[in-house]
């Protein structure tokens, strides 16, 4: 048996339970996430923005067109912030669970990057909010966004914009809004 066989055989797990959480008074929050239809390519992108009380203020899906999953986190949450910057919102906690797309915006990249103008647009609107807070979350917090851009793929290209839960979120937000409990399971290791 090799070393790797050895290793994976000393695996164990344990179970994370996860959950929305509500953005703190005078926030809103703002959950973003893409998808990729491994069949044809195509990507697209979701987005809610909650008030503290977590009801809805406003959602988006946006169909992409081809490309990969990276460039529909990207355009995702630049969506998301055009549309927090239209409602007028000063204070915003974003969340991704793209912890690659979280990394290149909190960290920057060059301009040369292939991502580096939307990037760059990102880190434009987020400078005209009052405060802004970032932050990768997993997946299990992330189910009415990650809805939103699974319904993307239905539409024709471009955005449409929710002023309420579409129905095909609707269990995905109520279940945010009853802070139902979701869990993950993370691979752990004996230490030695």
């Amino acid at each position: 048996m090799n070393a790797q066989a050895q290793l994976s055989r000393l695996d164990s797990y344990c179970l994370n339970i996860l959950s929305w959480l509500k953005p703190p008074i005078g926030f809103m929050k703002l959950n973003v996430d893409g998808t990729r239809s491994n069949q044809s390519g195509f990507i697209g992108a979701g987005g809610v923005i909650r008030d503290h009380n977590g009801d809805w203020l406003s959602g988006f899906s946006i169909n992409l067109g081809v490309g990969q999953i990276i460039n529909a986190e990207a355009r995702g949450l630049l969506s998301g912030l055009k549309l927090a910057s239209d409602l007028n919102i000063r204070k915003l906690e974003v969340e991704s669970d793209s912890a690659i797309f979280v990394k290149l915006l909190i960290d920057g990249c060059p301009i040369s990057h292939p991502l580096g103008n939307i990037i760059n647009s990102c880190r434009h609107l987020i400078n005209g909010f009052e405060d802004v807070r970032i932050r990768h979350i997993f997946r299990e917090c992330n189910y009415t966004a990650d809805a939103l851009a699974k319904g993307s793929l239905s539409h024709d290209y471009g955005i449409v914009i929710f002023d309420t839960p579409p129905p095909h979120v609707a269990s995905a937000f109520t279940d945010d809004l009853c802070n139902l409990p979701r869990a993950r399971r993370v691979r752990t290791r004996p230490e030695g």
